[in-house]
């Protein structure tokens, strides 16, 4: 449904219900619930995607390594995590140590359940009336 270049790092989004959007440029805008936005994502000259705050400074970058696993790293290049389609067609979310922070399932709505490494549904993320992706904690 979203995954690839679409979210800002669980960490940030599970705290709070996160709404997704386009700009009139075309950028992704997050917004929390009361319409503020966190961040604006666009891609950069290389071609990867890139979050960044209100005032322009760069949150995170997601790019493709040579496996062709997406590596999101934060505003100093270090790697925070990496995400991969595993053997179920499900994308997996490893620390950059190689541990499980959270599977990404589609379920038989189309939305992107969200579980953890113990396979505890955290959120999902649905479209709402408008088509924009909104994260909803704990469903």
């Amino acid at each position: 449904m979203l995954l690839s270049g679409f979210m800002l790092t669980l960490h940030t989004t599970i705290k709070a219900q996160i709404t997704y959007s386009r700009d009139w440029m075309g950028n992704t805008v997050a917004k929390d619930k009361y319409g503020n936005t966190i961040a604006t994502g666009s891609k950069d000259w290389q071609g990867n995607f890139v979050w960044k705050d209100e005032y322009g400074n760069v949150i995170q970058t997601e790019s493709k390594n040579w496996q062709g696993d997406t590596e999101v790293r934060d505003k100093y290049g270090n790697i925070e995590n990496t995400r991969s389609v595993n053997w179920q067609g499900n994308t997996v979310q490893k620390d950059a140590y190689g541990n499980t922070e959270y599977t990404y399932e589609s379920d038989w709505q189309g939305n992107t359940v969200v579980k953890d490494k113990y396979g505890n549904v955290v959120g999902k993320y649905v479209k709402d009336w408008q088509g924009n992706i909104v994260f909803i904690r704990g469903q």
